[in-house]
């Protein structure tokens, strides 16, 4: 009697580990989704003339010194084709990008100009008014501010028959508002800031990325972009009203020989974030 006990009890545990055996193994074949919206956030590095490791880069006119930054994004895509191994999408990104760079050391930019609150003069920095850095005690630091809005196309191919698995890769057109502030505080002095006024520029952004949809309407993904952020439109100037500074980003040697060559504004940003699935068909 306890022997059919026995086979019996271990009938049922054989009958019920293949059902959830099964259960797991099967997955069903997820939508291959109308829209798609990502929610992003990551690191930037600066790359071209954009980076380097000293604000004294933009007082020599070489760079920016810019050493990091950090990014926000939403994009939304829209599936425009649906084929056998993936879709074509189109999308638009909307995100705010900020840079920042420091260091210590001072460039005493008030004594230098000789005026009050340490802010560059007029024309400046045509070689008539402009001036070497001098070098002191204290500290500086640089920032820039660069939201952007993107629109482009990507190719996602799925990599496993349940349109969970998806490798993206997209390119787009950008259009970027830049603006910043220099600041200089030399040892035993206040800080004293120069304004970068704000300047429109147009560039090309290269998408690469991965998601993993945990369930039909949500996932994760992880990615990398490349952004040259000024491709068209530079521009450079002189200073029209006192420590008001263009992004002077054109190669004018007419201002400065500093200035022969222009300067290519980029970087390279690591992401992660949520994605949302909606609508679509297996």
């Amino acid at each position: 009697m306890k022997k059919i006990h026995f086979l019996f009890l271990l009938t049922i545990i054989l009958v019920f580990s293949s059902s959830v055996t099964a259960q797991l193994v099967s997955t069903s074949i997820f939508k291959r989704p109308n829209v798609i919206m990502d929610v992003s956030f990551g690191y930037a590095l600066p790359g071209f003339d954009f980076s380097g490791s000293r604000v004294k880069d933009f007082w020599e006119l070489k760079g920016y010194g810019v050493t990091g930054g950090y990014s926000a994004t939403f994009t939304p895509k829209v599936t425009v084709h649906n084929f056998k191994q993936g879709q074509i999408r189109t999308y638009l990104t909307i995100s705010f990008t900020n840079f920042f760079g420091s260091e210590n050391t001072a460039f005493s930019i008030d004594s230098i100009y000789h005026n009050i609150g340490g802010m560059v003069p007029i024309r400046w920095p045509d070689t008539s008014s402009y001036k070497t850095p001098l070098e002191t005690i204290g500290a500086s630091s640089i920032r820039f501010s660069a939201p952007y809005i993107a629109y482009g196309w990507e190719i996602a191919l799925y990599t496993d028959k349940e349109h969970r698995s998806i490798f993206n890769f997209g390119t787009d057109f950008n259009f970027t508002v830049m603006w910043g502030k220099v600041y200089d505080q030399p040892l035993g002095h206040p800080e004293n800031h120069n304004n970068i006024i704000s300047a429109t520029r147009l560039g090309l952004g290269f998408n690469l990325a991965y998601s993993y949809r945990l369930i039909e309407s949500i996932g994760i993904n992880v990615g990398t972009r490349m952004q040259i952020t000024n491709l068209f439109n530079k521009k450079s100037d002189v200073v029209t009203d006192i420590g008001d500074i263009p992004l002077n980003d054109e190669g004018n040697s007419t201002i400065n020989p500093l200035m022969s060559k222009s300067r290519t504004i980029g970087y390279f940003s690591f992401y992660s974030g949520i994605s949302f699935y909606l609508g679509g068909k297996r």
